[in-house]
């Protein structure tokens, strides 16, 4: 049996660029199921955002700057509608420069705002103050034909 180093090393070295490119594309964790529990509620009220946010434990998660679980300062949650066609054949049009895609249908929307509160509120004691939007377009980041990320909406 004849042994090629070279082939092996060239195989070890894809391997290592299969691995690091997968750890940069889900840098944020986000996936299709993460974004509907994060941003999907039917028959959604302003007055429900602190409890929704509460029981789904949505926080915003830690970074170098904030090593622990921080309130995050504004979540939205898109009551009705058929989000996974934004990221469909004609479902939406390119957003930006930066991958996103904007929806071209309208969906009505609950923002939840982060009441200030003093002392500073803590994950899972954060309260919201929620505004309702109707005909938004939604901002989202697709991967594999399905929302992975809200950016926002219009």
């Amino acid at each position: 049996m004849v042994k090629h180093k070279g082939i092996n090393m060239k195989i070890s070295i894809f391997a290592g660029v299969l691995l690091i490119s997968a750890a940069v594309l889900s840098v944020d964790g986000q996936s299709w199921t993460k974004f509907e529990h994060k941003h999907i509620n039917a028959g959604m009220t302003v007055v429900q955002c602190t409890q929704v946010i509460k029981d789904r434990k949505i926080v915003t998660p830690p970074t170098q700057v904030n090593p622990s679980n921080s309130c995050k300062s504004l979540n939205t949650f898109i009551i009705k509608g058929d989000v996974k066609a934004i990221c469909a054949v004609g479902g939406g049009d390119p957003y930006g420069n930066n991958g996103m895609t904007i929806s071209k249908a309208t969906f009505p929307i609950v923002d939840c705002n982060l009441v200030k509160q003093n002392p500073p509120a803590v994950p899972y004691n954060c309260r919201y103050k929620g505004v309702a939007r109707n005909n938004r377009r939604i901002i989202v980041r697709c991967e594999h034909g399905l929302p992975v990320h809200l950016h926002g909406s219009q």
